[in-house]
């Protein structure tokens, strides 16, 4: 598995694939944030500014009870919408964080860490799904299952800070590196 997905992230760290991905990243950004009847703001305003439980770090089953409740009928259907979007979205963060990580640690012992976007998408896959049954039961929603969806978000956002993390420090090493490299003479333009 580890070679078809390094074979993917060769492809998609190219420029004009990253120019590619670096467009869909901001569509969606666009879409989510006012494109569509069903975004983010417009929850926001049906809903009493309560946004949307895949934004926050950790909900429990009384806080997403509560987030629903002020939903309404119409705020929980943008929700059901916008989840159709999300399925879509991980992919793209995942290839376009993974892509970066891939230029920066590419050869290097730290390679593995490439794969740290796919594993939070699957975590927003998995949140994606739980919140979208528990929409479907509100209000009997399943507080096992709340509470599940709750930690698979924190993980997920854990996940997400720590690719940045990885690219901050990786592209801090690379100039570092490149730095040391010319002060020596060893760097050849």
């Amino acid at each position: 598995m580890k070679r078809p997905m390094i074979s993917y992230l060769s492809r998609t760290s190219r420029t004009g694939w990253l120019l590619l991905i670096v467009a869909l990243q901001v569509l969606f950004m666009v879409a989510f944030h006012g494109l569509f009847p069903f975004s983010v703001e417009k929850i926001g305003a049906v809903s009493g500014g309560m946004g949307i439980p895949d934004a926050r770090m950790y909900y429990s089953f009384v806080q997403l009870q509560n987030m629903f409740q002020h939903y309404g009928a119409a705020g929980r259907e943008m929700y059901l919408q916008l989840q159709w979007v999300d399925m879509v979205y991980p992919l793209v963060y995942a290839t376009l964080l993974a892509s970066l990580l891939y230029l920066v640690y590419k050869k290097t012992r730290l390679e593995n860490m490439v794969f740290v976007p796919f594993v939070a998408m699957l975590f927003d896959y998995t949140e994606n799904i739980l919140l979208r049954v528990s929409i479907l039961h509100f209000p009997d929603m399943s507080k096992t299952l709340v509470n599940i969806a709750g930690v698979v978000t924190f993980t997920k956002w854990l996940l997400i800070f720590f690719a940045f993390f990885l690219l901050v420090f990786g592209f801090i090493w690379r100039v570092a590196h490149w730095f040391r490299l010319r002060k020596t003479g060893k760097y050849t333009a």
